[in-house]
């Protein structure tokens, strides 16, 4: 093993630790140093300690789950109930909605100009839609979150600001930290590995850690990472993914952020997930990483199951079963529903009963939860029934961090938006969630990087995008608020 270990390759050494992380674009000396406000006028909520941001990979169709809508192609056994006078929602999808479906917020007139996911899943990464002259630069806006945030951590924090969980298998993986510096861009924890490398019991826990420390030597004598080696001015950049991880892996609390009691994977579904992504291990990690308090402030997980482009990208047999249920990367919505389900509602309950930093608030109190998807689903079922793409309408959930309960905004007719629902005649779009997530933080979302290496100034919230609509109101979602 010790000779195997030195052979290894920079990534497959970190793949050992159950880790990935991504680039950045520029050297140290073009790192962004000017940052401009555009407006006087923002005034950010700073109502949120925290954001899970949840990414739904494969756009879960609405008509059968946050916007449902009865038509001539509804299942006749999914046992709608009611929510609110806005929302209904299926009990053989969802069986445990009462846990958090009170709680939720919907925005349901979101748009989409790109219907492929890798580019969509794209613009919710980078909260921008896809430009490729300037793409290498653009960093993820969970690492403009986590450089925001810099000020703000403490001596004690050794975790990453910014942790994304099996994003390393969605159709769009990392997109890393552009132009900003390499420390930003994120760890990410994949759960079909990160368990078995460092989730030591107090038996073998010695011995990991022993193999970590061998590890870390290694990396330590790899003359590609030492200034005078072949990569140059990038030793910087992999000396800041090594310590980063590092870091985070000698830590004790990251070890129990890796301690699940078989009740807990019970509860969150764990052992009837098929996935080699299993969700439920996902929002553990992400809810033991909050309440480890390590410095993990902006957790991302992805809902990729079996990779490609996620499991609800139900083209077909949308309701199959048995013979005729979905094989490999899709589920049926009979399977995709309840797994997400089981573990969403688990991490509901417990952020809503663990205590937060201020007295009297809970984790949920401190952390706006959003469920994202990268479009929508055609209300029309197709030939193989099921649902191709659709970008006219869909359905983003919110709640904790100061998100109203029952607010739900937008109406449609299943095609089209009948009632954006907000201040503005456009549509709201991955844009302004963002820069909702930017206001609970206390980011101003009106920002702008003026020394960027093209030379075109970055917006942290454009208004007027290439491959975008023509313009986007400057705004985040304030009536998820009100």
């Amino acid at each position: 093993m010790r000779e195997r270990i030195r052979d290894l390759s920079r990534r497959e050494l970190l793949k050992l630790f159950g880790i990935t992380v991504a680039g950045s674009l520029a050297g140290e000396a073009a790192w962004p140093q000017r940052i401009q406000a555009q407006t006087k006028k923002v005034n950010p909520r700073k109502t949120a300690r925290n954001v899970i941001f949840i990414q739904n990979c494969g756009a879960m169709s609405p008509p059968e789950c946050l916007d449902f809508k009865e038509t001539r192609f509804t299942a006749k056994d999914l046992d709608v109930q009611t929510v609110n006078s806005d929302f209904v929602i299926s009990k053989t999808i969802f069986p445990n909605y009462q846990k958090w479906a009170p709680r939720a917020a919907l925005v349901r007139s979101v748009y989409e100009n790109s219907l492929v996911h890798s580019s969509a899943q794209y613009h919710t990464q980078a909260g921008r839609a896809l430009n490729a002259a300037i793409l290498r630069e653009i960093p993820a806006f969970g690492s403009v979150v986590a450089s925001e945030l810099e000020s703000e951590r403490r001596s004690s924090d050794t975790f990453p600001t910014f942790i994304s969980v099996d994003l390393w298998n969605a159709r769009c993986p990392q997109i890393g930290s552009g132009m900003l510096h390499p420390r930003f861009s994120g760890l990410d924890l994949n759960t079909a590995s990160v368990f078995d490398a460092f989730g030591a019991g107090e038996d073998d826990s010695a011995a990991k850690s022993s193999a970590l420390a061998e590890r870390w030597e290694v990396l330590n004598r790899m003359s590609e990472v030492a200034p005078s080696g072949g990569i140059g001015g990038k030793a910087n950049e992999y000396k800041a993914h090594y310590e980063y991880a590092y870091k985070i892996l000698t830590d004790t609390r990251f070890k129990k952020v890796l301690s699940l009691s078989d009740q807990d994977k019970a509860r969150y579904g764990v052992p009837k997930d098929r996935g080699t992504c299993k969700i439920g291990l996902a929002f553990l990690i992400a809810r033991n990483l909050l309440a480890a308090d390590g410095g993990a402030r902006f957790i991302w997980v992805a809902n990729t199951y079996n990779g490609g482009n996620g499991p609800a990208d139900n083209h077909d047999q949308l309701y199959g079963r048995g013979a005729l249920a979905p094989k490999g990367a899709q589920l049926s919505i009979y399977e995709s529903g309840p797994r997400l389900d089981a573990a969403f509602s688990s991490l509901i309950e417990d952020l809503s009963k663990m205590p937060g930093k201020e007295p009297g608030k809970t984790l949920l109190d401190e952390t706006m939860v959003c469920m994202i998807h990268e479009f929508g689903r055609n209300p029309e079922m197709n030939s193989n029934f099921g649902r191709d793409h659709w970008g006219p309408c869909f359905t983003n959930l919110f709640m904790g961090g100061g998100v109203k309960p029952g607010r739900v905004i937008g109406k449609t007719d299943g095609y089209k938006v009948t009632d954006v629902g907000w201040q503005f005649k456009q549509q709201p779009m991955m844009d302004h969630v963002v820069s909702t997530i930017y206001s609970v933080l206390g980011i101003d979302w009106s920002k702008k990087i003026v020394d960027t290496p093209s030379g075109r100034a970055y917006e942290y919230q454009q208004t007027a995008p290439l491959g975008g609509p023509a313009f986007i109101p400057l705004t985040p979602i304030e009536e998820l608020f009100v």
